[in-house]
């Protein structure tokens, strides 16, 4: 079960200053290298952490209308778009908007938490880091993408099997087992395949 004491908005901070340090401790080489969000390089995933930490609501409301039931093409374009900006600059922008309070109209604040989770792998496994989340923060964002996985990825890579944490006390669904750490299932839910290569249990079978 989820600690339904973890300080998301605390959270959400910490690890925005945390991804800041980290991308920006990279070599110039690094920041390009594609990161496990296809399409998008390492320095793309910390111009759409920025993005989304400077956006209002207002803002990101308008986007959506835009954009209408796909608001991810706003989001990769701009992400894109921030992208090419300096990296040491873009981090800065993201220690200076730790603070900001800012979430999709609509959608409980662990979303917010589960993009920083899940974007910080994106940028940092391939460059050969393994971020190490605390587990209470990703059993808050599994729990909350029980409801909203699909509609965040677009996917449901986790139909019919069930998911079991190995460091912790979850389980979710029905089917052969796919065990695994917290934030590798948070991955494999997230629609990341290359994680899969981490998991185990009888379930792996269906995964390819």
């Amino acid at each position: 079960m989820a600690d339904a004491s973890v300080d998301v908005t605390g959270e959400v901070r910490r690890l925005r200053l945390e991804i800041a340090d980290d991308i920006a401790a990279l070599s110039p080489g690094q920041w390009d290298l594609p990161s496990w969000c296809t399409g998008w390089r390492v320095r793309d995933v910390l111009g759409h952490l920025v993005h989304m930490a400077e956006s209002t609501q207002v803002s990101l409301s308008w986007q959506i209308m835009r954009n209408g039931v796909r608001p991810d093409v706003a989001l990769e374009r701009i992400a894109r778009k921030l992208g090419d900006q300096p990296v040491p600059e873009l981090a800065a922008r993201l220690r200076s908007a730790a603070d900001r309070h800012s979430r999709v109209p609509g959608a409980p604040s662990a979303l917010g938490l589960g993009d920083l989770l899940v974007h910080s792998a994106d940028a940092l496994r391939p460059t050969g880091t393994i971020p190490d989340p605390p587990v209470a923060d990703v059993l808050v964002v599994l729990d909350a993408y029980g409801k909203w996985g699909r509609r965040v990825v677009h996917a449901a890579p986790d139909r019919g099997v069930s998911l079991a944490a190995t460091d912790a006390e979850w389980h979710r669904g029905s089917g052969p087992e796919v065990r695994g750490k917290a934030v590798d299932l948070l991955l494999f839910v997230a629609n990341r395949q290359q994680v899969v290569e981490r998991l185990e249990g009888p379930g792996v079978a269906r995964l390819n």
